[in-house]
C-alpha cells in the first residue's frame, strides 16, 4: 500500500478560452501549472472557491492495483455511514459505466456502514489516475456562486462572473483574510465573488448611478454594502491587494493619462494587483512601479483581455 504525498487529487475544467486563466488561478492557489485537467497537492483547498476546480479526493488509501486496494480494504475496512461511492473520472479516463459500477459496488462491500445513495451522509471518491488507485472522501464544487450571474444590474462589458471569481483567487490566494480593493468597482461583480468567500473586500465607484446599482446588487444577495461613492485617487487606505479592470470604449471614455493615473493609485494603494485591460500596457504598468510576476489574456467572442499579475 502507497502513502500518498500529495494527499489531495483534484480535477478542473475549462472552457478553451479559460485555459490562460484556469493556469494562473491554479498557480496562484497552489503554486504549480497542471498540464492535464487533474493535479495533486498537499494543500487542502476548498474547491467551491475556484470556478475551474470541479472536484477534490482526499486520499485516504492509493494502491498499485485495484486488487491491491481492495486487499487494503478487507484488511482494515474503512468505516462510513450513510455513505456514498463516485468515481472520478478525470481526462483522459477509459473506465466505462459498467466498469465504473463493478468496482464501486466491490469497494462498497468492505466499507462498514450503509450505503445511501439518494441522501448520502458522506460522499466517497474512488479513481484509477496513472496507473495507481485513489480511494478517499469526495468533496464537489457546489457552484453556489451561479447565482450572481443573475444579479439584477449588469453591462454588456462588465467581466463575466466566473473570470471575476477567478481574479479574486489571483488576488489573495489563500489568505481568505487579505483586504481588497476594487476601486473602479462598477456595478460590482468582483465585489461579489469576493464577499461570498468570506473575503474583506471594498469598491469605489464615481459614477453615482452605477455605485447605486452595484449596491442593489450586494443587497440582492444579502452582502453588506462595501461601496464607497468617490474617486478612487482620494482613497486614503491601504490594502493587500487590488483588482482594477481598466475602463475603455464608447461608455467609458478614458485617455492615456487617466489609464497611468488609475495605475499609479492602485499602486500608492495596494501591495498586490491584478489587472486587466484590453491592450498592453506593459510600460505603463512598469512605470507605475509594478512588475509583472505573471499574465496571460482571457477572450469573450471576437474581445481579448490581458490578466496581469503584478507586484
Amino acid at each position: 500500500m502507497i502513502h500518498v504525498h500529495p494527499s489531495f487529487f483534484y480535477t478542473v475544467n475549462y472552457r478553451d478560452s479559460e485555459f490562460d486563466l484556469c493556469r494562473l488561478e491554479i498557480k496562484s492557489l497552489f503554486q504549480l501549472e497542471p498540464d492535464k485537467k487533474y493535479f495533486f497537492s498537499d494543500i487542502d483547498f476548498d474547491v467551491s472557491r475556484s470556478p475551474f476546480i470541479k472536484e477534490k479526493i482526499s486520499v485516504v488509501y492509493a494502491a498499485e492495483s485495484f486488487e491491491e486496494l481492495l486487499q487494503f480494504l478487507q484488511k482494515e475496512p474503512y468505516n462510513a455511514e450513510q455513505f456514498k461511492i463516485i468515481f472520478v473520472r478525470p481526462e483522459q479516463s477509459s473506465f466505462g459505466y459498467q466498469a465504473r459500477l463493478a468496482a464501486m459496488g466491490q469497494v462498497g462491500a468492505f466499507i462498514t456502514g450503509f450505503a445511501n445513495v439518494k441522501n448520502p451522509q458522506v460522499l466517497l471518491g474512488l479513481t484509477e489516475i496513472e496507473g495507481k488507485w485513489l480511494f478517499g472522501i469526495y468533496e464537489k464544487n457546489d457552484c453556489l456562486w451561479h447565482k450572481h450571474n443573475e444579479k439584477p444590474n449588469t453591462y454588456s462589458h462588465s467581466l463575466e462572473f466566473r473570470v471575476a471569481r477567478a481574479l479574486v483567487n489571483m488576488a489573495v490566494g489563500s489568505n481568505l483574510s487579505a483586504t481588497l480593493i476594487d476601486p473602479c468597482c462598477g456595478v460590482g461583480t468582483v465585489l461579489l465573488e469576493a464577499l461570498s468567500m468570506g473575503i474583506p473586500a471594498y469598491g469605489v465607484e464615481i459614477n453615482p448611478l452605477v455605485a447605486q446599482k452595484a449596491r442593489e446588487n450586494l443587497l440582492y444577495f444579502d452582502y453588506p454594502d462595501v461601496i464607497q461613492l468617490g474617486d478612487m485617487h482620494m482613497i486614503q487606505a491601504h490594502f493587500y491587494a487590488a483588482i482594477v479592470d481598466i475602463p475603455y470604449g464608447i461608455l467609458t471614455p478614458i485617455t492615456k493619462k487617466e489609464q497611468q493615473a488609475i495605475l499609479k493609485t492602485a499602486r500608492k494603494i495596494s501591495d498586490r494587483l491584478v489587472l486587466v485591460t484590453f491592450e498592453n500596457m506593459d510600460t505603463e504598468i512598469q512605470q507605475a512601479g509594478f512588475s509583472i510576476s505573471d499574465r496571460g489574456i482571457v477572450t469573450k467572442g471576437s474581445f481579448v483581455r490581458y490578466v496581469h499579475i503584478c507586484i
